[in-house]
């Protein structure tokens, strides 16, 4: 005898129970199907089961549910909810048909394009913290990389908002050292985002006009090198007012020049330097094969739920925040040239939006990434004491000038070539790095020969040295006092020594500290190094013009600000760094942070 449905009620017992309140229409259909599911051809089950699942959502959410289902499970449930929305079989199936055909992407678009912004206000520094976990939980990256990879990541999704747009430089000295894995990661972190390991100059720019993608290039090495035009085209695309390639397309059969637009966030993985013009142009990051015994997270080359939540929060937190970026002017290290100050402003905008940590992170990473080399500061210096050698002369030889350079024991000529003077062919390698060549001279009253003739010197004088920034050679002691690496509480005097022992070991092969500065270590040895402590200057020239000091290349590692500063020991590892004693607390606080 078959039963009503008033009389199944009352033998299961109770009311309907209704859909959750707080969930969404869709998700309350697929709780509805899995229930639906699980009924059998006995009455009584299937009654307890439709009760279970609470009450049926409309035929439109039903439906759209049931195209989401895979084939298999489709199959199982078409007849019964045909059955239950009163229509036939086969009219169910043109309509789940008909909304999995508007549900698939594109042919040329990407599944992981599509994005719903999430639903909740994203607080900036939060989201950059779960994106640098995610950069570290599977690579190993040299120091505050993972801080630029996080904010060139958010860069991706407000570019527009801006006029530059750096590259990201991923380079390696040999394969299988994480530059593909970064370009994964970032795959599924940046918007519309295209991984490539070749792509031909008329595709670049014509890929780039249709779909406005992120683009990462994997593999440059192969593709890239000796091609001018191709590394043209990626340059152009730097600057927005630039970013356009002409070419002639074929419009009713006549050949006209029209624009393609080169405008999009690129990424660009290598093995080996890039071009210099592309250098200039980016944010280099340079990684290293994993050392023994360390551990990172195998990355499955996979989009993930934890990727798709990071992308939905970074969408809404560009679309919050995008007006807030545009033509950004953040504060920009000083010790950057203009260039790399272009390349991080961008970047640093975003850091000072996001708050917390992250406007000082991001300037040490500036400084850390793009600050300037040691070899770089050493040709500078070298200029320098170039310009102190020439005295007042027209020309000077060669072999006068490292005999010049060598006589103060205390700047680095002296000793650079493993404990002997600078030799000619090493001045003529510094000062090649500037474009400066040696020539034929005649000076008077001696010999012609190999040398440098000032007006081809006095260009890269003034714009590298000033009129104020000649070396000092009036040294004034003065001694303070500051404690001892070891917290005993015990004292010890210091004295200011020359400005040339920015270059503390012989060879001035010199690392960069936490902040991005020099870090020179006492010359007993006491603080794990070799060279000279890197006392600071003093001269008349008041310390507080926003000048640095004579000779000094140093600045409080907290502030970045010149000013009266203190050594400070080094919390992670050997060495010190110069601080105001205003901003020690605070700088110990974010590097034990930031190391963490």
């Amino acid at each position: 005898m078959k039963l009503s449905d008033d009389e199944l009620d009352r033998m299961i017992g109770g009311e309907p129970t209704s859909a959750d309140n707080g969930s969404s229409e869709q998700k309350a259909a697929d709780d509805w199907l899995a229930a639906f599911a699980k009924k059998s051809n006995d009455a009584l089950a299937k009654r307890a089961a439709e009760k279970k699942a609470g009450p049926r959502p409309d035929d439109k959410t039903l439906i759209e549910a049931l195209a989401r289902k895979d084939h298999t499970e489709y199959d199982r449930l078409r007849g019964d909810v045909a059955e239950t929305l009163g229509i036939r079989v086969g009219t169910l199936d043109d309509k789940v048909e008909m909304l999995r055909k508007k549900m698939e992407p594109a042919d040329d678009e990407l599944p992981h394009w599509k994005i719903e912004p999430w639903p909740e206000e994203v607080a900036g520094d939060a989201l950059l913290d779960l994106i640098r976990r995610v950069f570290r939980r599977y690579i190993v990256l040299p120091p505050d990389a993972d801080i630029a990879l996080s904010l060139w990541t958010l860069h991706a999704w407000t570019m527009d908002a801006g006029e530059i747009s750096p590259f990201l430089l991923l380079v390696s000295p040999t394969k299988r050292c994480g530059k593909t894995s970064v370009l994964i990661i970032l795959f599924y972190l940046t918007p519309r985002s295209e991984l490539a390991s070749n792509i031909s100059p008329s595709a670049l720019f014509r890929y780039i006009e249709v779909h406005r993608p992120t683009l990462l290039l994997d593999e440059a090495d192969s593709f890239l090198k000796d091609n001018e035009e191709f590394r043209g085209i990626l340059d152009a695309g730097h600057t927005k007012a630039g970013s356009y390639v002409i070419r002639n397309v074929e419009i009713a059969g006549e050949h006209k020049p029209r624009r393609f637009s080169t405008w999009a966030p690129k990424a660009i993985a290598s093995i080996g330097r890039f071009a210099d013009t592309l250098d200039d142009r980016g944010i280099k990051v340079a990684l290293q094969r994993k050392p023994p015994g360390s551990k990172v997270m195998r990355l499955r080359r996979r989009d993930s739920e934890e990727f798709a939540t990071l992308r939905s929060k970074a969408a809404r937190w560009a679309a919050d925040n995008f007006d807030k970026l545009a033509d950004p002017d953040p504060a920009v290290p000083q010790v950057l040239h203009d260039r790399a100050a272009d390349n991080w402003r961008p970047l640093l905008a975003i850091a000072d939006l996001a708050g917390g940590e992250w406007p000082a992170r991001a300037r040490a990473a500036a400084l850390t990434l793009s600050g300037e080399s040691a070899e770089d500061a050493l040709g500078v210096e070298l200029l320098k004491d170039v310009r102190l050698a020439f005295k007042d002369d027209e020309v000077i030889r060669s072999a006068d000038l490292v005999a010049e350079l060598a006589k103060d024991p205390e700047r680095p000529w002296a000793e650079y070539n493993k404990g002997k003077p600078i030799s000619q062919r090493q001045v003529a390698r510094l000062l090649g790095t500037f474009g400066i060549i040696s020539d034929t001279v005649h000076p008077p009253d001696l010999p012609q020969g190999k040398g440098y003739q000032r007006v081809h010197l006095e260009a890269y004088w003034g714009a590298y040295c000033g009129q104020n920034n000649l070396p000092d050679r009036t040294d004034t002691f003065q001694a303070y006092k500051r404690t001892n690496a070891d917290d005993t509480g015990t004292t010890r005097d210091f004295s200011s020594v020359q400005k040339g022992s920015l270059y503390g070991s012989k060879n001035a092969k010199l690392a960069y500290s936490h902040a991005g500065l020099y870090a020179c270590t006492d010359k007993n040895g006491e603080n794990g190094g070799e060279g000279r402590s890197d006392q600071e200057n003093t001269s008349s020239r008041p310390i507080d013009d926003g000048l640095p000091p004579f000779g000094s290349l140093q600045r409080c590692a907290h502030c970045n600000r010149w000013g009266a500063r203190e050594q400070v020991a080094l919390p992670d590892r050997p060495g010190t760094a110069w601080l105001h004693p205003e901003c020690e607390a605070a700088w110990l606080e974010s590097s034990a942070e930031g190391t963490a």
